[in-house]
This record gives C-alpha cells, sequence and structure tokens, in this order.
C-alpha cells in the first residue's frame, strides 16, 4: 500500500488488547507513519518522555488508568490531536471524552480506513500532513485578532492582551478561527463540522456543541450570555467581534 506521506510522522497506539495494536501498527506503518505502541499508561508516559508524538490513539480503559482522566492530565501539557478508542458507543462517554479535550472519539470495533482518514484530517488541520490536499497556506499563517484576543492556529495559543493565556485543543482553535474569521455570518453546525473535523454534521451529535462551549468558557465574561459566540436559533451560531473583552 503506498504511502501518501511526504514525511515520516509519529502516532502512539495506546491499548492493551494485543489484536487491536498489532493491526493498527501494521496498517499505519503501510500508510507511511512511524508508530509506537503502548499497552499501559505507564508505558506511555515513558514514550512521551522519550519520542516526539504526532498523534495519539487512546483506548478508554487500561489495566493501570482511566481514559478519561488521562485525557485531561495529557491536555494539561500537550497540544497533540488525540483520538479516544472506546467499545462504549453511548453518547454520554463521547460528550465526555470531547469535553476533556479529544479531539475525536472513535467507537470499536475498529474500520481502519475509516481511522485512517480521522487520522489524515487531524493531521492536515495540525499542518502536519499536507498530501492528502492541494497546497495551501501554512497553519502559521493562520492568526486573527479579535477585539481584545489573538490566536495563533499554528501553536493554538490564544491570548489577550492583559497577558492571559490558554492553550486550545487543535478542534478549538480550529474552530474558533473559522468562527472569527466569519463574523457575522450564521454558521450551521454542518458548516461547523466541515471545517472543523471535514465530515457532515450527523443529527444528536454534539461535538460543535461541547467545543462552543468550551470556547465561551475561554473568551466570554458571561459564558450564558456570550457576546462573541451567539446561538442562532434552529440555524446554528455567529460570531459578533463588538465585544470589548
Amino acid at each position: 500500500m503506498g504511502s501518501f506521506l511526504t514525511q515520516s510522522l509519529t502516532i502512539m497506539i495506546v491499548d492493551d488488547d494485543p489484536d487491536i495494536t498489532n493491526l493498527l501498527e501494521v496498517y499505519l506503518s503501510e500508510e507511511g507513519y512511524e508508530v509506537f505502541v503502548a499497552h499501559t499508561a505507564q508505558a506511555m508516559w515513558e514514550l512521551l518522555d522519550s519520542q516526539t508524538i504526532d498523534l495519539i490513539l487512546l483506548d478508554i480503559m487500561l489495566p493501570d488508568g482511566d481514559g478519561f482522566d488521562l485525557t485531561r492530565k495529557l491536555r494539561e501539557t500537550l497540544t497533540s490531536p488525540l483520538i479516544i478508542l472506546s467499545r462504549k458507543s453511548d453518547s454520554i462517554d463521547q460528550i465526555v471524552g470531547l469535553e476533556l479535550g479529544a479531539d475525536d472519539y472513535v467507537t470499536k470495533p475498529l474500520e481502519p480506513r475509516n481511522l485512517l482518514a480521522r487520522i489524515r484530517s487531524l493531521l492536515r488541520r495540525t499542518n502536519l500532513n499536507n498530501a492528502t490536499q492541494p497546497a495551501a497556506p501554512a497553519a502559521g499563517d493562520k492568526h486573527i485578532r479579535f477585539a481584545k484576543w489573538s490566536l495563533d492556529v499554528q501553536t493554538h495559543r490564544l491570548t489577550h492582551d492583559n497577558g492571559d493565556e490558554f492553550t486550545l485543543s487543535a478542534n478549538e482553535a480550529e474552530l474558533l478561527y473559522f468562527l472569527a474569521s466569519n463574523s457575522g455570518q450564521v454558521l450551521s453546525r454542518n458548516d461547523l463540522s466541515v471545517a472543523v473535523s471535514g465530515r457532515e454534521w450527523e443529527y444528536m451529535d454534539r461535538s460543535i456543541d461541547i467545543l462552543i462551549a468550551r470556547l465561551r468558557k475561554r473568551i466570554e465574561r458571561e459564558p450564558a450570555e456570550p457576546e462573541f459566540i451567539q446561538t442562532v436559533r434552529g440555524k446554528g451560531y455567529v460570531f459578533g467581534s463588538s465585544g470589548d473583552n
């Protein structure tokens, strides 16, 4: 199977099931990725200390750690894309995972081609994998300013003139950039889903709403009464940059 990559990117699979790790290791290696495998949370931390990892596939149930707790801890220091793997298809678990900072949630049994598409989408949006799309401005060129806030999409850094600084997830940074770049325009959940994940929005999918809620906690003085990201009932969201905070 031919590689679509112009350079070797690193993926870490964190799962205690050898059948899954062996399958994904072979499949992703054939696609040109450098793959590391960790069967425990401890092994994951050790690899992160010694290797630069571009994307993490994290099983939600490990023998020495809870995937949700690990997601929260990883997000305290790591901005690399993170996909949760789980046998649980319950929407509550998906919501919790996304709220804690995961970029995607994939249920088992895994379909490798579908997982690969999600991986490529995430890496493409973090400026790591350009081979599957025409040449475009580098993510480092994507900066935007609104009110007293500045966003750098490449570093995921959101800074305020008063010195406050936040590191967003890849999806949060991309969504905020898209909203702010289309200020005043009503954007449907489908518009936002395509912009952020490259996938059509599906009914009952709350991932966009969760990202919006997380962004409001960052930039709004009163998240329940937003000045920037406003809900348009029955249509979606609209970004207004008239706020002065």
